[in-house]
C-alpha cells in the first residue's frame, strides 16, 4: 500500500457516523508507531498522540462540563441551569465509597437509564456531544452516555489513564458506536448504553473500533480486527 493511500484510509476511518472533527492533514494524526503502552484491544495495535485539537466535540464538551463541574449550588428541579444537578451529586457521593468495580457498575446502571434522544431532536443540529448535566436534563446518543460515565468516574476519583471513550463499528447491527472502555487491572472492560453487564472488551466481538479518546489524548487503532483495513472499510 502507498503512503497516499495509507492516510487516506485513515482518514476515511474516523470520518464516521458520530461526525468527529476529522483530522485534515497527515501532521494532525498520530504517527506511525509511538504506542502509549496500554493494552491494545481487539488485536489492534494502537497508536497514541496527544494532539486532540482536531477532536472539536469533544474539546468542546471537555471545556463546557468544566464549567458546570465548578458549580456548587444544588439545582432545585433538572429544568435549572448555572447549578448541580441533584442527581449528579448523589451519584459522585455515592461513588467515593466504592471499590472501582462497584463504581463501573453503579456509573453504568445510572446512566443508562436516561433515554436516548437523538442530537437533532434535542438541539436541532445534527452533531452536538453533551456535557453530563445536559445528559441528565435531556437525554442523549452514545457518545454522551459514554462521556458522563467518562466524568462520573474522573469526579469520583478514577485516573484518566484509565479511562477512554471507545469509538466503534457495531458489525451485527452496523452501525457506528460510542462506549466507554475502563481499565481494570490490566484488563479492558467496556461500559455500553445498549448492555446492563460490564464485559472484557475482548469477550465483545462485534465491535471493530476506530479510536479512543481521554483528556490526555486520542488512540488511533490499526491491524487486527481495527475498522480501518487494507480494504477501505
Amino acid at each position: 500500500m502507498t503512503i497516499s493511500r495509507f492516510w487516506t484510509l485513515m482518514l476515511s476511518a474516523i470520518s464516521i457516523a458520530l461526525v468527529v472533527s476529522v483530522p485534515q492533514s497527515r501532521a494532525a494524526l498520530p504517527p506511525d508507531g509511538g504506542d502509549s503502552g496500554q493494552s491494545a484491544i481487539y488485536g489492534a495495535h494502537a497508536v497514541f498522540s496527544s494532539n486532540i485539537w482536531q477532536f472539536r466535540q469533544w474539546a468542546d464538551a471537555m471545556d463546557r462540563a468544566q464549567r458546570e463541574l465548578a458549580q456548587t449550588r444544588i439545582c432545585a428541579d433538572a429544568a435549572d441551569t448555572g447549578c448541580t444537578p441533584r442527581q449528579w451529586r448523589t451519584l459522585i457521593d455515592e461513588l467515593a465509597g466504592l471499590p472501582l468495580r462497584a463504581k463501573l457498575e453503579r456509573v453504568n446502571a445510572v446512566m443508562n437509564q436516561q433515554p436516548y434522544v437523538t442530537t437533532q431532536r434535542n438541539w436541532g443540529v445534527p452533531v452536538y456531544w453533551e456535557t453530563p448535566f445536559e445528559f441528565l436534563a435531556k437525554g442523549g446518543q452514545c457518545q454522551d452516555y459514554a462521556i458522563s460515565k467518562y466524568l462520573a468516574l474522573r469526579a469520583a476519583g478514577v485516573p484518566d489513564e484509565n479511562l477512554r471513550m471507545l469509538v466503534v463499528h457495531d458489525k451485527d447491527r452496523n452501525f457506528d458506536h460510542a462506549v466507554l472502555m475502563v481499565t481494570v487491572d490490566g484488563e479492558s472492560y467496556l461500559l455500553d448504553s445498549l448492555s446492563r453487564d460490564i464485559l472484557p472488551a475482548g469477550q465483545v466481538t462485534h465491535y471493530r473500533p476506530y479510536y479512543a479518546i481521554n483528556q490526555s489524548g486520542w488512540w488511533f487503532y490499526s491491524g487486527g480486527n481495527a475498522m480501518f483495513a487494507a480494504n477501505g472499510h
